[in-house]
């Protein structure tokens, strides 16, 4: 695989370390900046032509004109591409981060596995101010039990968003049928959390698993996570009766 990184924050730099733990690496191209690291692996890149995919954490997205361009895939941290770049069937993959990208593709994975007539708890933390009453949830440690606002109610779906004050992040997704409740939990660093979900978007794509268009993670989840799982993603699994 051959990757141009277009890094703007911690997110990226993070993201990029990952990737240089994928056997298939062969180029980590980082755009535009000068590298200090060893690795032979990692070079600098004032064009992005002849990669695989182009991977990006700027929430302005500004390197996809370059990608429509030079017809290289493109993977977005930010949930949507700008509306004035016209990226045709250019392979694009928009909201690999946490929320958008390992959240709902999770969700999704879990609500067909448990069938039409489950519920379905879809919940996510973010940054602010601790609530002092909403909906109970219960993430992983660190992050621990927390109060979560109303996002979302959609068929037997709900969606929650809890905000935390630290540098923790969580997603819980939780199926309840007639017989059984099964919960799957994340918990880390959000920085570590945010870097993951992008790194699995850039290798799904770079490994040809995007079709032409702009898509999300959850319209490829069942690559996406296989993608995030082994980069380092931990989830935690819960099975009890009703």
């Amino acid at each position: 695989m051959r990757i141009a990184l277009d890094h703007t924050s911690e997110i990226g730099i993070r993201a990029g370390r990952l990737l240089l733990g994928e056997p298939d690496l062969d180029t980590l191209g980082v755009v535009r900046r000068d590298v200090k690291d060893r690795d032979s692996r990692l070079r600098r890149v004032d064009r992005v032509t002849g990669f695989d995919a182009i991977v990006t954490d700027d929430p302005a997205s500004t390197i996809l004109a370059e990608a429509v361009e030079t017809g290289v895939p493109c993977v977005l941290w930010a949930d949507q591409s700008p509306s004035e770049v016209e990226t045709g069937s250019l392979s694009v993959l928009a909201g690999a981060n946490l929320v958008a990208g390992i959240g709902r593709s999770l969700a999704g994975r879990e609500s067909v596995t448990a069938g039409p007539s489950a519920d379905v708890l879809f919940a996510w933390t973010e940054p602010g101010k601790p609530l002092r009453s909403g909906e109970p949830i219960t993430f992983p440690d660190p992050v621990g039990s927390r109060w979560g606002r109303r996002r979302r109610m959609t068929n037997r779906r709900l969606e929650v968003a809890a905000p935390v004050p630290d540098e923790w992040a969580g997603i819980v997704v939780q199926t309840t049928n007639d017989d059984v409740i099964r919960t799957l939990g994340i918990a880390d660093l959000a920085t570590h959390l945010e870097a993951i979900a992008l790194a699995a978007g850039a290798v799904a794509a770079a490994a040809g698993s995007l079709p032409g268009g702009l898509h999300l993670p959850e319209d490829i989840a069942d690559d996406y996570l296989a993608a995030a799982l082994r980069i380092g993603l931990d989830i935690a699994s819960f099975t009890s009766p009703t």
